[in-house]
């Protein structure tokens, strides 16, 4: 069984920089790289660290866009489809999370991120067999 370090990096999608330094702040409690980025900065065509990443975690209100674009996009993408995706969101509905996980997302958490429940997240969604 690989440890959590070995289960790849996360990559936060959130618009707001303080969110973004606690999402960063995730690394040490997950024990693996969380590489925090602005939307804008979400290109799958020219960025490796997105492309090598195995679990996505979009904001679901981007600002210009939705954390719910990103994981179409995502999702259509081949080269992504594989990919792990959790929403996260300040005060979720469970409009929200059944939208969500109805276009593909595999799990739900809080902004402000806290370790614990992303750590429960990524171990629930890790466990689950690949649809490969």
């Amino acid at each position: 069984m690989a440890t959590e370090a070995e289960m790849g990096t996360i990559v936060v999608v959130d618009p707001d920089p303080t969110s973004r330094n606690d999402a960063e702040d995730l690394e040490d409690e997950c024990d693996r790289q969380v590489i925090a980025i602005d939307s804008v900065d979400f290109d799958t065509e020219v960025s490796e660290d997105i492309l090598e990443a195995s679990v996505y975690i979009f904001r679901w209100d981007l600002g210009i866009r939705s954390g719910v674009d990103l994981l179409e996009e995502v999702r259509i993408n081949p080269r992504l489809a594989d990919k792990k995706v959790i929403i996260a969101a300040e005060d979720p509905t469970r409009t929200m999370v059944r939208w969500a996980m109805s276009m593909g997302a595999d799990g739900f958490c809080h902004v402000p991120y806290d370790p614990d429940e992303v750590k429960a997240r990524l171990a629930a969604i890790e466990a689950e067999p690949s649809a490969a």
